[in-house]
């Protein structure tokens, strides 16, 4: 094919002393070949207006995707009837990270994100690589959503591994015991509401005192919407009674206002340091389920307090203590006779 002087985006082919006209629509197929689209014998008179009106449609759409930012494909899928689908837990997550995605190429075109794009943005997050796969995931989200709706053609999670993160290790029991006696009021009650309701630390931190009644905490679970009826233990109700109601919610500043999850997290982690051990609040989640099992609890009975799927219970349970256990089936086959 040779390009036609004079006229953009055309190439020509000469076929049986004729000579017809390709014009280059500007797309790829799947393969990243150009697409071109027959325009007709160049001698023929409604090649011109056939041109011209390839051309403008090809300017308009080159006006869109231009105009079609990273910020604003995510605003369009904001709106989406996909995106309110979601669970409420899941559209906050999305929310979260898609902000971040949004930061990182805030002028960026949405055509444009390559793959090499979406690594470096997770590079820059490595040390947080649970917070890296979480931005992988909502892009790779927004972008099939994209896809489905022509909104973009260019797939820029393809490929792209999630970062090594490791599993958060359940508490070393005699540090649990220290927690959960501790004179820091703050690290003392968050503890008591992490290992004793088995949640995460994002609803602990806004559980109100109004979901407590009756011995029961009630709780809807931000991340899943799950629905729980928690019995109190009675350690954890005897450390509420202790605590003065300074707020709405359970754990609150002196003044009342709620402390978000960042500041009991850093409270929690300065505390293990003390003791020479890098904890997280998470790892209280698997004392909790691995407690209840050797307890003698079902699957099914510790994953109704915690609000894990069965498999889940079993997975976190990887690390609970054999020799617990052996003790706990002998003594029921010892009552049994």
């Amino acid at each position: 094919m040779a390009r036609v002087k004079g006229l953009r985006f055309v190439k020509r082919v000469r076929s049986r002393g004729k000579l017809y006209g390709y014009f280059d629509t500007g797309q790829k197929d799947e393969k990243g070949k150009r697409i071109y689209t027959p325009i007709g014998r160049m001698d023929d008179p409604a090649f011109g207006s056939r041109y011209a009106a390839m051309l403008g449609h090809r300017m308009r759409r080159q006006s869109i995707e231009d105009a079609m930012t990273v910020p604003r494909l995510i605003g369009l899928y904001q709106k989406s009837e996909a995106y309110k689908a979601l669970a409420a837990g899941t559209r906050r997550v999305y929310d979260i990270y898609l902000d971040v995605f949004a930061a990182k190429l805030p002028s960026a075109p949405a055509q444009g994100v390559e793959p090499r794009d979406i690594t470096l943005l997770m590079d820059s997050m490595a040390d947080r690589p649970g917070a890296a796969n979480l931005v992988l995931g909502c892009v790779g989200g927004l972008y099939k959503w994209a896809r489905a709706r022509r909104h973009v053609t260019n797939e820029p999670t393809r490929g792209i591994e999630r970062l090594a993160t490791g599993e958060h290790d359940p508490w070393p029991e005699h540090l649990v015991e220290l927690a959960l006696r501790d004179d820091d009021k703050l690290v003392r009650l968050a503890v008591h509401l992490l290992y004793y309701s088995a949640q995460r630390i994002s609803d602990v931190c806004r559980l109100r005192w109004s979901q407590v009644r009756d011995g029961v905490i009630s709780l809807d679970q931000q991340k899943t919407d799950k629905h729980l009826e928690i019995q109190m233990h009675a350690a954890l109700r005897a450390e509420l009674a202790a605590t003065p109601r300074a707020g709405m919610t359970i754990i609150a500043s002196a003044n009342g206002k709620p402390l978000s999850p960042h500041t009991v997290r850093a409270a929690i982690k300065k505390f293990g340091a003390a003791h020479g051990v890098d904890i997280v609040p998470h790892g209280l989640r698997k004392n909790a389920v691995n407690t209840l099992l050797e307890a003698g609890c079902s699957v099914a009975e510790t994953a109704a307090i915690s609000g894990q799927t069965l498999q889940l219970v079993e997975h976190y349970a990887k690390k609970r203590s054999q020799v617990k256990l052996a003790k706990a089936a002998i003594l029921k086959w010892e009552k049994r006779g």
